[in-house]
């Protein structure tokens, strides 16, 4: 297992893992609103879940399993608010965004003992370590994998100066800006953190929200991505895993 680009059997040669335990299903919680026919739901979010990580130390005495466990507990720290990636062993290429929560007190007989780790997953969905890309002339075709809904990046140069600009998926406008756009300026849409920059500076303002979409439906499979503009057109993601 590695955790913030570390691996924990690298932090010292007494430390071995003897069980991980990843989430399951990332749970939800649904809120639902009184219907004729019954409840109708209304909003749905996904709940924080945990990473488990049983580690066994083995020293000759207590002292130095203490100092062991202390070197553990220092590599699972994070100097920086966030989170890192925690790469199970089990699945190599696969990551979740993880952040200590906290390592239970040991129990040490004769310098053998054994701790249990808890990682905070705050979005508990696992993500592929490597991008996928996508891209084309005013259009393209993504192949998403995974077993679950992704949010990717779409970014466009724009070949030709026009009025308003509309991208579609399979048909569905997901994204309509209004106003002016100039050759050669760059529009980009980041459907994860809900941001919209155009040249890098902020231009919420000139989203339709009538027809715009954060969460069109990015699911696994192939989707057409169309442009009104004829500019280099890319999509840039990470399959993710539930």
């Amino acid at each position: 297992m590695r955790f913030n680009e570390k691996d924990l059997r690298d932090v010292h040669r007494a430390l071995s893992i003897e069980k991980e335990i990843p989430p399951g299903i990332a749970q939800r919680e649904i809120d639902t609103v009184q219907g004729t026919d019954g409840e109708i739901i209304a909003q749905e979010r996904i709940e924080k879940d945990e990473y488990i990580v049983r580690v066994n130390i083995a020293c000759r005495c207590a002292d130095d399993a203490w100092d062991v466990r202390a070197k553990l507990a220092g590599w699972a720290q994070l100097n920086r608010p966030g989170t890192a990636e925690l790469i199970p062993t089990h699945w190599i290429g696969k990551c979740y965004d993880a952040r200590l929560k906290a390592i239970s007190a040991p129990e040490f007989v004769r310098g053998f003992g054994k701790v249990e780790m808890r990682f905070l997953l705050p979005r508990p969905i696992a993500r592929d370590i490597a991008p996928s890309m996508a891209s084309g002339a005013g259009g393209m075709s993504a192949l998403i994998g995974g077993t679950y809904v992704c949010r990717p990046t779409i970014g466009q140069t724009i070949r030709n100066a026009r009025e308003g600009l509309t991208i579609s998926m399979d048909g569905e406008p997901f994204l309509v800006l209004t106003g002016a756009l100039a050759a050669g300026q760059r529009v980009e849409m980041d459907t994860q953190r809900e941001r919209l920059t155009i040249d890098g500076e902020d231009a919420m303002s000139r989203i339709n929200y009538v027809f715009s979409r954060w969460r069109p439906g990015f699911t696994p499979g192939r989707h057409e991505i169309i442009s009104e503009d004829d500019g280099a057109l890319e999509m840039r993601w990470h399959n993710e895993w539930v």
